[in-house]
């Protein structure tokens, strides 16, 4: 810690005050006299003088190898807000490789092969954060989740493998947005001028980070159940089953909506929901492990999998603070 002393200009009654910054971190940022800083105050009074505001809307490029783990290294870069991304190989690249590329970057919003050569191919990230609020992303993220959930439920009570294949597929589209949205979030956590246009405090972006994490498992849930789809469930399992899941829909429900308008009621709502859920599951897991149901390893794989969706939601509202 490196304590500094302020100083006021102009004497007694002047209307400045100077604090001289560290040499060293001077010379780390290569900054040098009449380079311009940026001054911005955190919620909590902290002030934060940063360098690379100045430079925040010039692309961030990056370069990785096609012959590497080429998956991971595109994900790793994406996730770290890079605008640019150049793939480069010794040898020229051949249309496996590229055929390759393509496929990993449609798990990506708006990333897209923008020039190429024998020897590289550059990816670039096509979109600007405040185009595409975290917000609305994360509202549509639970959206498509709790379809697919409702989706998967109706496919493995009416033994409908076409439906089930359906979900599957939606996973996709699940993903994008998570991805996209944990992108934003750390560019609002590093950049306090990403942080400023998005209108996401610090703390809200790692409260968020967090909840688009649990939104994501149960789109994950949602697919398990939808693997499991065999045969119709007799309808008196349908009705306990169903019971349950409405349940966990609903805990999922308030508690997304109250990341965004804090409402303590929906909070001890939630809170006392999980119990009965907790109850529900074990009443009817105890029930079919007594009895010679021919569905009961799958129909235990969906029990617990509504009981994970509704701790998720548990989870989320227990991020949920009041703003004020």
């Amino acid at each position: 810690m490196d304590i500094r002393r302020l100083q006021q200009t102009g004497g007694k009654n002047g209307s400045s005050f100077l604090i001289i910054l560290p040499k060293e971190w001077v010379v780390r940022q290569n900054l040098k006299k009449g380079d311009p800083v940026v001054v911005s105050e955190r919620e909590d009074g902290c002030l934060i003088v940063d360098p690379r505001l100045p430079k925040a809307g010039e692309p961030r490029t990056t370069t990785v190898s096609i012959s590497s783990n080429l998956r991971w290294s595109i994900t790793s870069k994406y996730l770290l807000g890079f605008d640019e991304i150049r793939v480069i190989s010794d040898s020229p690249i051949t249309d496996e490789q590229r055929e390759e590329l393509e496929t990993i970057i449609k798990r990506f919003v708006a990333l897209e092969i923008t020039d190429e050569d024998e020897r590289q191919l550059v990816v670039q990230c096509l979109v600007d954060p405040s185009t595409i609020p975290v917000n609305k992303a994360m509202k549509r993220m639970n959206l498509l989740a709790t379809r697919m959930l409702r989706d998967a439920l109706t496919a493995f009570l009416s033994g409908d493998r076409s439906l089930a294949s359906a979900v599957q597929m939606r996973d996709e589209e699940v993903d994008r947005l998570f991805f996209l949205i944990v992108r934003e979030l750390r560019s609002a956590i590093q950049y306090p001028s990403v942080s400023e246009k998005m209108s996401i405090a610090p703390v809200e972006a790692l409260d968020f980070r967090l909840a688009v994490q649990y939104i994501e498992r149960v789109a994950d849930l949602a697919v398990d159940i939808a693997s499991q789809t065999e045969r119709p469930i007799s309808s008196a399992l349908v009705d306990r089953v169903r019971e349950i899941a409405d349940l966990a829909q609903e805990m999922l429900s308030r508690s997304v909506t109250n990341l965004f308008r804090f409402d303590a009621e929906k909070v001890a709502w939630v809170m006392n929901a999980e119990k009965n859920l907790t109850k529900s599951t074990a009443s009817l897991r105890q029930d079919l492990i007594g009895s010679s149901s021919e569905f009961l390893q799958p129909l235990l794989l969906v029990i617990d999998s509504l009981q994970k969706i509704g701790e998720a939601a548990k989870d989320i509202v227990d991020l949920a603070l009041p703003r004020d």
